[in-house]
Order: C-alpha cells, then sequence, then structure tokens
C-alpha cells in the first residue's frame, strides 16, 4: 500500500514538473509553424524604427539665450497626433533628436516656433544617414522685389500645406490688430518704404490700391484677397511696436487660384526710431488651392524701435487670400533656462523642461517574452507580457532627468519565477541617485545604495524580481491570463521613478524602452532580452551557444535562434497577445510574411484589420 502511494505521488510530481513554464500539447496539430519561416539574417524583429533627424531653425533667430523648443508628431495634434519626442536648440538653432517611430508610420508632423511642417518618411534606410530638415531653405534677407518675376520657384519639397495655425498656449498676444480682417477699414500708402505709425491698421500700398486689397468673405470667414493691379505687385502692411533682442514671429494663412506664377511673401521689416528699415526677414511662397500656414521668425536687431509686418504679392491673374495673422512678440522665462514658458511643462523649474511619452501620453506598449532561453520556445509569446509607458523628463539641454514608468504584468503563461529589468545604455549607476516604487521580495539581486543593481557597467533597474508578485493568480488552470476559459486576473500598475542627479544627453540614452529584459526562474545569469540586444555585464556568457540559442556576440548576433527566431518581441501599441498552446503565426496570420520580407510587408502585422488575425486564438477574458 506504502509503495503504491509512493508510486502514485512520484506520477503526480513528474506531471507537475512537465508542465513546468510552457509545456504545450504537441498532439496539436498547427496550422502554420514558425520554425518553417525563412527568416532573413540581421531582421531583429522590430516593430519600430529610429530615424535620427537634424532641424536646422533659421539663422533669422539668434540662439543664444533662447532654447526654442520642436515637438514631433505623428500627426496635427488637433487630428489626433501623438507627441513621439520634444527638444531644444542650441546655441546654433541646432536641434539633433533620435524619434522612435512605429515601422508603419510613413510621415511626421514637425511643430517648430519657425513654422511647422510635415514630413514624408523614406521607407527604410533613415537610421544611418539621418534625415536634415533645413528650416533657412525658403527664408531671405532681400527688400521686397517690386519688379515683378515670372520665373517658377520651387516650393520646398520637405513642406506640405497645413491649415493648422500654431496657438502658443497661453502667455501670448497676438500683436496685430485685425489680423481676421472682420473689420473693413484699410488705409492707403504710397509704397512699403512709406512712413507708418503703429495705430493698429491695415495700410495697402499704392502698387495695388484699395480696389486690388479688399476684406472678402466666404462661408462666414474674413479675408483679405488680392487681385492683380496693373503694377502686378503689391503689398497690405500694418506696424507694431518692438524692440531690439526680441524674437517676433509672423503666422499667417495663404492660398491661391487663378495662376501658378503668382508669388506670395511675409515679411517682417524691423525699422529704427526714425522710422527707416534696418533689416529684413522673409518668407515665400508660391500660393495652392489649399490653405497653408506660413511662419516667419527673427530677432530683431539692435536700433528696433518698431517692425512693419508685411504681406507682399506678386499676383499675374486669380487671386491670393491672406487669413488668420498672427504676429507674437515677446514671451516670459520664468525660471530662467531659456526655455519660453508658454512651451516649458516645467516653467518655473528650471531643471526641467519637457515631457515625453513613450509610446505616448496615454498610450501603452507590450513586451511579450518566451521564457525558456536558450530552450526552444513554443511561440505563443505570453510567458511573461508586460505593457509599459514611459515618460521621461528633460532639461533645457535635452539631457535626462527624471523616468516616471509604468508597468502592468498582463499575463504570466508559464510557473517560473521570473524577474524584470531595464538597462539604460549610455549611463553608469552613479548617474542614478533615486530610484522608487520597484518591487524586490526575493534574496538573490544584489544592489547599490542608490538603487541600481551591483555590478554592472551600465546603470540597470530592476522593476520587479518575482512576476507572480505582480499578477495573482485566481485558480482554474495553469498560467495566468492566458486561458479565455480560465479566471481572469486584472493586473496592478508599478509605478517606477528613475531620477538622474547627473542628467543624461538624451542621445546617448537611446528611445525607450531602452534595453527591457528579464531573468529566468531567479538565475541571476539567465537574461532573455529583444533580438539584437547585448546582454548585461551580470548575464552568463556560458549560455551562449547553447541548446537552442545561437548567440553569437563577435558577429553581434544576440538572443537569436540558428533560423533566427527569437525570444520576445516589443509592440509600441497594447498588444492582444495569442492564447495558451497557439503559436503567433497562426493568431497574426501577417507576422510570417512580414518576418520573411525583413519587416517590409505588412509592418502593421499587430494591428487589428481585417484579415490580420485569427481572433479565436487571440486572448481575450472571459465575461
Amino acid at each position: 500500500m506504502k509503495i503504491t502511494k509512493f508510486v502514485l505521488v512520484a506520477a503526480v510530481m513528474f506531471s507537475l514538473f512537465s508542465l513546468q513554464s510552457c509545456q504545450k500539447d504537441t498532439n496539436k496539430p498547427a496550422e502554420n509553424d514558425i520554425e518553417k519561416l525563412v527568416i532573413p539574417d540581421g531582421f531583429l524583429f522590430e516593430t519600430t524604427r529610429d530615424i535620427q533627424l537634424r532641424i536646422v531653425l533659421p539663422t533669422s533667430i539668434d540662439f543664444t539665450d533662447l532654447r526654442g523648443r520642436v515637438n514631433v508628431f505623428t500627426n496635427l495634434p488637433a487630428e489626433g497626433g501623438s507627441l513621439l519626442t520634444s527638444a531644444s536648440a542650441d546655441e546654433q538653432g541646432i536641434v539633433d533628436v533620435l524619434v522612435r517611430v512605429p515601422s508603419y508610420l510613413t510621415e511626421l508632423y514637425i511643430e517648430t516656433l519657425a513654422g511647422s511642417i510635415f514630413y514624408s518618411l523614406p521607407i527604410q534606410g533613415t537610421k544611418e544617414g539621418g534625415i536634415v530638415i533645413d528650416f533657412n531653405e525658403p527664408i531671405g534677407f532681400d527688400p521686397p522685389n517690386v519688379i515683378p518675376d515670372l520665373k517658377q520657384q520651387p516650393i520646398p519639397t520637405t513642406v506640405s500645406n497645413d491649415a493648422r495655425l500654431h496657438e502658443h498656449a497661453n502667455t501670448v498676444v497676438n500683436l496685430v490688430q485685425n489680423g481676421e480682417f472682420t473689420v473693413d477699414d484699410f488705409g492707403l500708402i504710397a509704397d512699403w518704404p512709406s512712413p507708418m505709425v503703429a495705430d493698429g491698421k491695415w495700410y495697402v500700398t499704392s502698387t495695388l490700391g484699395l480696389n486690388h486689397a479688399q476684406r472678402f468673405s466666404q462661408s462666414g470667414e474674413y479675408m483679405m484677397r488680392i487681385t492683380p493691379s496693373s503694377a502686378r505687385y503689391g503689398g497690405v502692411a500694418q506696424l507694431v511696436t518692438a524692440s531690439g533682442g526680441q524674437l517676433i514671429t509672423l503666422s499667417a494663412n495663404v492660398r491661391g487660384n487663378g495662376n501658378s506664377s503668382n508669388n506670395s511673401w511675409l515679411f517682417l521689416i524691423p525699422r529704427n526710431a526714425s522710422g527707416n528699415s534696418i533689416g529684413f526677414y522673409s518668407i515665400q511662397y508660391r500660393p495652392q488651392n489649399a490653405w497653408a500656414t506660413k511662419t516667419i521668425a527673427a530677432t530683431m536687431p539692435a536700433g528696433t524701435a518698431s517692425v512693419q509686418v508685411l504681406l507682399w504679392s506678386h499676383i499675374y491673374g486669380g487671386t491670393i487670400d491672406y487669413d488668420k495673422v498672427v504676429v507674437t512678440g515677446p514671451v516670459t522665462d520664468a525660471d530662467g533656462d531659456g526655455v519660453d514658458d508658454d512651451l516649458d511643462e516645467y516653467p518655473n523649474d528650471a531643471a526641467r523642461a519637457f515631457n515625453i511619452y513613450y509610446p505616448g501620453a496615454g498610450a501603452y506598449g507590450t513586451l511579450a517574452y518566451e521564457d525558456l532561453w536558450p530552450g526552444k520556445g513554443d511561440y505563443d509569446f505570453n510567458d511573461l507580457v508586460i505593457d509599459y509607458q514611459y515618460k521621461q523628463v528633460l532639461n533645457a539641454a535635452n539631457k535626462l532627468v527624471e523616468c516616471r514608468i509604468k508597468y502592468s504584468v498582463r499575463a504570466i503563461g508559464a510557473s517560473l519565477e521570473n524577474g524584470f529589468g531595464i538597462e539604460f545604455p549610455g549611463t553608469v549607476a552613479t548617474d542614478i541617485d533615486q530610484i522608487s516604487g520597484n518591487h524586490i521580495s526575493e534574496n538573490y539581486l544584489s544592489f547599490n545604495a542608490n538603487g541600481t543593481e551591483a555590478g554592472q557597467t551600465k546603470a540597470v533597474v530592476i522593476a520587479f524580481d518575482n512576476a507572480f508578485d505582480m499578477l495573482s493568480n485566481p485558480g482554474g488552470g495553469f498560467g495566468i491570463n492566458t486561458n479565455p476559459l480560465a479566471p481572469y486576473s486584472t493586473p496592478d500598475t508599478l509605478e517606477l521613478y528613475v531620477h538622474f542627479g547627473n542628467p543624461v544627453l538624451f542621445q546617448n540614452t537611446g528611445t525607450a524602452p531602452f534595453n527591457p529584459f528579464i531573468i529566468v526562474n531567479k538565475e541571476r545569469g539567465r537574461e532573455v532580452h529583444l533580438p539584437g540586444k547585448t546582454p548585461t555585464s551580470l548575464a552568463s556568457p556560458s549560455l551562449f551557444g547553447t541548446d537552442f540559442d545561437a548567440t553569437n556576440p563577435s558577429t553581434n548576433k544576440y538572443y537569436q535562434s540558428a533560423t533566427n527566431l527569437p525570444w520576445a518581441v516589443n509592440l509600441p501599441v497594447h498588444f492582444d497577445y495569442p492564447v495558451e498552446k497557439v503559436q503567433i503565426v497562426n493568431a497574426y496570420l501577417k507576422f510570417g510574411n512580414w518576418a520573411e520580407s525583413s519587416g517590409v510587408q505588412f509592418p502593421d502585422w499587430y494591428l487589428s484589420k481585417a484579415g490580420y488575425r485569427t481572433s479565436s486564438n487571440v486572448y481575450v477574458p472571459a465575461n
């Protein structure tokens, strides 16, 4: 009887051991097999790409004490575009910024004090050489041309029509009056150099005359409409007060129709106390049928007492319309960091300036791991599923001051007690002086006094050391939140705070989520990283190239099999992971095409689109 009981217990224990981690039902035939994919060498299963941008702001602006902010969006903010990153210009007006975008994104919307543009992204290969966007291309420094010229001027290819008028958040006041031309009261001057007074009134040059520069109404909107005169050129001007050293910005909406040779300019012309012109700053544009917002910004030279705002046109037929003219002047910088208060998210804190969210404010990305490394995974990518959102705070010098990271363990499709950490490239442990919010309950890790992991070459922060502390098991079978018929466990959110006492240049740290990794079953040397990512100093090199792993540091191959399969994927969205026992290729039908094409085909394979997924193979909690 005792022998029978012993045999029974042994059998049960063997069965439980066999279920360790992700032991699947091998009798179930697979519709597709990920191991049959032919994956090109060098493909790292990246669903995002890093774009290196160099934005050159106009030389008409003095950046000695000004840190002009540049924002990069996925689209117009008014149309739901997400802020990807922000940065400030250096003393030469140059902004170097690395931005991580979903691979399927085809254009960026870039917002600066010198104007806003859409930029079309090349399909591939932009990281190596980078992209230069020069806002000096359409800028001029000559007086208004009074000799009509029919020569075609190319429209800069980086600029797309944009009917959105950039409006500052709070402190900016429009220095011009009647900028939307609601008041039908215009004066007349001989020409643009004529004496003027700052009386809030628009004046039309005699080369146009009041018959060819008139208020026009369309669908309840007023505008200034220019039509051809015998001179074929002229302008509409208003004088505003200004002084030397002030940054003055002029924006206006412009459109035209009827003649492709028509040209328009926005001019800022500073005048001295005697009323004489002492400088010229302009942007030229060949009007299109759709409204476009054009902007010219300049730092007023010494001796400036006023500035002439001039809407200048060469017109040979049809019409040119101007509307929503806005001139902004001196701004406030309460903390003295060089970032205007209306653009500074911390206007009273010189140590902080910008918030950068990844993948976006209110949005989450997902890390999905296989934990049997270096053994073969089963490729359902649900052994450990972690959602993340990064809030990174930069100072005016584009250095990382702090990270506030939200992590949420959504699924554990394994029995291994895995930890999770993050390595910050371009840093050392002493750059960090404070860490809080992490969850440490085991005894297999060592830490420095500042909370970073001890023994690391780079700064490493452990978010938690046992995933089962982060997601409770409600019972009902193997795994947590991987079987839709089992009880659902509501994830908690861990809020990790990392403060850099020695702020690190954002360009050096790279982009979120940086270098995340799991520690398998409390074995410190057994790390699993995203494919192509390097291990930390505490990983065990003896595991590389063993079992199913083909890591080879000499060829910079990390955490991929001989057939280039990974043990982890990173998604820039809240990812609906596969159910237990289902390979990702049978949940996401375009995954194979994407992988075999090195990411060229179906770069959005993980989105919920028609024909992209088998819904029954994607985990959804039972009601």
